[in-house]
């Protein structure tokens, strides 16, 4: 399993690979512990999906499964910056939601200097 979740916090595997691997339910899979996930990670998340390499549905499938579900955790000293910018990454499929290059960047910026963003 946690081969998997290494995998899919990466996006290196789709969340119905994940699935497939480890349960289709995955708000209610048994975890013996929680996948960390890092500032990173989500920096990363933000690139692949400005360079094209994922959408904008399947940054937000990501999201909401590494924010979701209990299979990853944020460490104390990240969660702030990282719930930050994952409060407005989950919004992107709304209707009328869109995040401006700029904003991506302003957001990786916060990441990497560990500081809430301020999407105002």
């Amino acid at each position: 399993m946690e081969k998997h979740l290494s995998l899919y916090r990466e996006l290196k595997i789709t969340k119905t690979e994940l699935q497939q691997a480890i349960g289709e339910d995955l708000h209610n899979v048994e975890s013996q512990k929680a996948y960390r996930i890092k500032r990173s990670d989500v920096v990363n998340a933000i690139q692949l999906l400005q360079n094209g390499t994922i959408s904008k549905d399947t940054l937000v499938e990501w999201v909401n499964v590494v924010w979701f579900t209990e299979l990853f955790v944020f460490d104390d000293e990240d969660a702030d910056s990282i719930v930050s910018v994952l409060e407005v990454l989950e919004t992107m499929d709304e209707d009328g939601v869109v995040v401006s290059e700029d904003e991506f960047s302003e957001m990786i910026a916060s990441l990497n200097s560990n500081t809430e963003y301020d999407p105002l």
